[in-house]
């Protein structure tokens, strides 16, 4: 099974908004990626990539990357009828505020983040059996991505706490998370030098405006069309998306 057998099959999915079932298994994450990409510039002909997705679950394991599909300054409004599934995470992003060179160096990649800023990722699957797919299926499409909603931030993250950043995912006034130092990699910005890296080689690197968003704190929680939710990082910013009813 091929990379481009496989974005073939979920680029159809993307376009008749639909979902397709797995079938057979990729061979590694390289080819997960490829098929990513092949997806892409069938989606989104003659676009360039502006934000992405990095995350694991632990520092022990190597990190997974992926194209965010839709990109949304909060408060925002987005359709249910645009998702199979809405699942909604609490997350920290970082907006480049200049290009990164080819080999970025910590220090460089800090330098050149503007701010942190508080996202609200919405999660969905073009695979009807995303529950038992494995893992580079959903590597494959898009590591469950839909949208980004971006919220507030700021240019003062260096001097944060991560360990005792406290964040709170709130829907329709019931709260789903209220988490403190709950981000798996202990400070997000642990991410960026690999995913600087792997964008590097990838597309050529990250560049001023690109959005990197950086994992759940809490987990993603699943929600009915018709809801408003609020993600909230008490010293950093907040992000707020409704969900209009089907």
């Amino acid at each position: 099974m091929s990379a481009g057998s496989i974005a073939g099959w979920l680029s159809a999915a993307h376009r008749a908004r639909t979902q397709i079932q797995s079938a057979g298994e990729l061979l590694d994450a390289a080819q997960a990626y490829a098929a990513q990409d092949l997806v892409w510039q069938q989606i989104c002909p003659g676009t360039q990539v502006r934000a992405w997705k990095v995350g694991g679950a632990n520092d022990r394991v190597e990190p997974t990357a992926s194209p965010i599909l839709r990109l949304e300054q909060g408060p925002a409004q987005l359709a249910a009828a645009d998702f199979h599934v809405i699942g909604l995470e609490a997350e920290i992003a970082f907006r480049l505020a200049s290009d990164l060179p080819a080999a970025a160096a910590a220090a460089d990649i800090a330098a050149a983040i503007g701010e942190a800023v508080v996202a609200i990722e919405i999660c969905d699957t073009r695979l009807s059996d995303w529950k038992t797919a494995s893992a580079l299926w959903k590597l494959a499409d898009f590591q469950n991505n839909a949208a980004l909603v971006t919220g507030s931030g700021t240019a003062r993250w260096q001097t944060i706490d991560w360990r005792a950043q406290h964040a709170q995912l709130i829907v329709n006034g019931a709260t789903r998370i209220d988490v403190t130092g709950a981000h798996p990699f202990g400070n997000p910005f642990r991410l960026m030098p690999w995913i600087a890296a792997h964008c590097a080689r990838r597309s050529g690197g990250l560049r001023a405006g690109d959005i990197v968003t950086t994992g759940s704190w809490g987990g993603v929680h699943y929600v009915e069309p018709g809801c408003e939710a609020h993600a909230r990082f008490p010293g950093i910013g907040e992000a707020s998306v409704l969900i209009r009813p089907r």
